[in-house]
């Protein structure tokens, strides 16, 4: 399934292993209800918010109605820092890309880079000793 490119912008939640998923919704719609005094016509409530999907990625169809609402309010959160949300990304890998180079790691991801380092390390001081 191909779709052309900036038909949808994503926005990535950055996950901390040590807390709780961050699965926050955004209101980007809230009309209270009312009646118009002229005509009598009631009007419903309304109240619409974003949620990001399974995969911690808030998607915005660019083509639908609502998405400049649903745009100005994450490009809003972004911008002001307090939750974990960057963005936006025209694609999906772009956005994980993005997330995993900023998220905190895990202790298990920690002793494999250390590991992985010190094996580094080993196999420089392998070749300096080699040289000299």
């Amino acid at each position: 399934m191909a779709t052309e490119k900036g038909h949808f912008k994503y926005f990535a939640v950055i996950q901390d292993q040590s807390k709780a998923r961050f699965n926050r919704s955004f209101v980007y719609l809230n009309k209270r209800e009312w009646t118009e005094p002229t005509t009598g016509i009631y009007q419903a409530a309304e109240c619409l918010s974003i949620t990001p999907g399974a995969n911690g990625i808030y998607v915005v169809d660019m083509e639908a109605d609502n998405a400049k609402k649903k745009i100005d309010v994450l490009t809003r959160v972004v911008k002001d820092g307090v939750h974990p949300v960057l963005g936006p990304f025209d694609s999906v890998e772009d956005a994980v890309i993005a997330e995993r180079k900023v998220r905190p790691r895990t202790d298990k991801e920690r002793v494999v880079q250390a590991d992985a380092d010190a094996a580094e390390l080993a196999t420089l001081r392998a070749e300096k000793a080699a040289r000299a």
